[in-house]
């Protein structure tokens, strides 16, 4: 038998580049950023009423593992809306108080748009929290007992905005007096 020579192959040099983040979020406990530029540009695809409201309430928008989600999890949820700013010890206050945090785990999983449209849609819940129904309801107390509490009202909300990843509702597409209902609630509310 004739042994072939050998032969060497030449791989041409990747023409790929990882964007370093190089922001304030950095220094956040859980920060995990090797999605943060492409998380920046999905909140673009946001609909403009929460865009409005990330805008005008400053909300930060962070690819990370958020630490006290974490501790309570066992594991790193897909996402957080963090109002107060809580610590990986439950402490609050910390900077990143009005922040949205979305995982590796949900880019990984291919749900990371619903997941940041739900976790803005927490947002939208919370700068509603003095909206009134009528002179003696609170909007978003009705809301949350309406659909089964904060959770379910806004995964409803996702399917309302036109997403498709749920975590917590169960009950399927929204029928015609959950969309009426919700129609209400926005208008009202972000008026």
């Amino acid at each position: 038998t004739t042994i072939p020579p050998s032969t060497t192959t030449t791989i041409p040099p990747s023409t790929t580049t990882t964007t370093i983040y190089k922001g304030p979020y950095i220094e956040y406990p859980g920060f995990e950023g090797s999605n943060q530029t492409s998380l920046e540009e999905l909140s673009k695809q946001l609909p403009n009423l929460m865009l409005r409201i990330i805008e005008l309430n400053q909300i930060k928008i962070i690819n990370g593992c958020h630490q006290y989600g974490l501790s309570l999890n066992d594991r790193c949820p897909y996402g957080v809306w963090d109002s107060s700013g809580t610590s990986p010890d439950g402490t609050k206050d910390a900077e990143w108080s009005l922040s949205i945090w979305i995982s590796n785990r949900a880019f990984a999983a291919g749900v990371a748009y619903d997941v940041l449209l739900h976790e803005s849609l927490h947002a939208f819940s919370f700068t509603t929290r003095n909206c009134l129904k009528n002179s003696d309801t609170n909007y978003r107390k009705d809301a949350r007992e309406f659909f089964g509490g904060e959770e379910y009202l806004v995964d409803a909300l996702v399917l309302y905005y036109g997403g498709t990843y749920n975590h917590y509702r169960i009950a399927g597409e929204l029928d015609s007096s959950e969309q009426e209902y919700l129609t209400g609630y926005i208008n009202t509310c972000s008026a």
